[in-house]
């Protein structure tokens, strides 16, 4: 048995997705978990050759593989989000799927890349979450002394805010399409009508639409690194 719609959105999500995601996710340097960002053996030797000509601070390794609706791709993260493409002539970029394995990819690249960002545009500290409106605008805390000098950088570097608002809008969609395929499951293990319809109530609010969407919400150590993402 099958409900039209979900079902479609759920196929897709379960052909790249290999793990479920809990309520609260932990980056990959707090939880020191094996699935870390890949890295090819080219992109190592290119960044050594970078580190030992440039011996200033290098930027965060964007070099990592994403689970995309074209399959597993290898992206530079920071090119991927630049408002100024290598080639402008190429076709769209891959769209990244909601999985866990793209959540700590873009969790781990967020967490070298932001702490540089604050210090290259004179912000001392994060805050200590950011969360994001309906209209995509980052919300820091009421007593964040640095709030407008970071609206302003984000602003001005479009890159690192979709970074972070895509981070954000994964982990929500990822969260909805667990809830869907766990009702797909128990809807298809249903053995008599008192089963399915004890299944239909408790999924009553996604079925009818109505469902509050869930809220995800970056928190940060006052250096810059992810500490992990929070969903409401």
């Amino acid at each position: 048995m099958s409900i039209q719609g979900l079902g479609a959105a759920a196929s897709l999500y379960q052909a790249t997705n290999r793990q479920t995601v809990p309520r609260q996710i932990q980056t990959p340097e707090a939880a020191n978990s094996a699935e870390k960002v890949s890295v090819s053996d080219a992109a190592r030797s290119l960044l050594a050759n970078e580190a030992r000509a440039n011996p200033a601070p290098a930027a965060a390794s964007a070099l990592s593989s994403f689970d995309t609706d074209k399959g597993r791709v290898e992206l530079d993260i920071d090119q991927y989000f630049s408002s100024t493409p290598a080639n402008p002539a190429a076709e769209l970029p891959p769209l990244l799927m909601p999985t866990q394995q793209n959540i700590d990819a873009l969790s781990a690249h967020v967490s070298k890349a932001f702490p540089a960002f604050l210090a290259k545009n004179g912000i001392p500290e994060a805050p200590s979450s950011i969360s994001f409106d309906s209209q995509g605008q980052p919300v820091f805390p009421a007593d964040y002394p640095y709030a407008e000098k970071l609206r302003t950088a984000l602003e001005e570097t479009p890159g690192m805010a979709r970074e972070l608002s895509t981070l954000s809008a994964l982990t929500e969609f990822k969260q909805v399409l667990d809830e869907s395929v766990e009702f797909q499951s128990e809807y298809q293990r249903a053995a008599n009508k008192r089963e399915l319809d004890a299944v239909l109530a408790k999924y009553s609010s996604l079925l009818s639409g109505n469902a509050a969407s869930p809220q995800a919400t970056l928190g940060f150590h006052a250096g810059g690194q992810l500490a992990g993402i929070s969903l409401s």
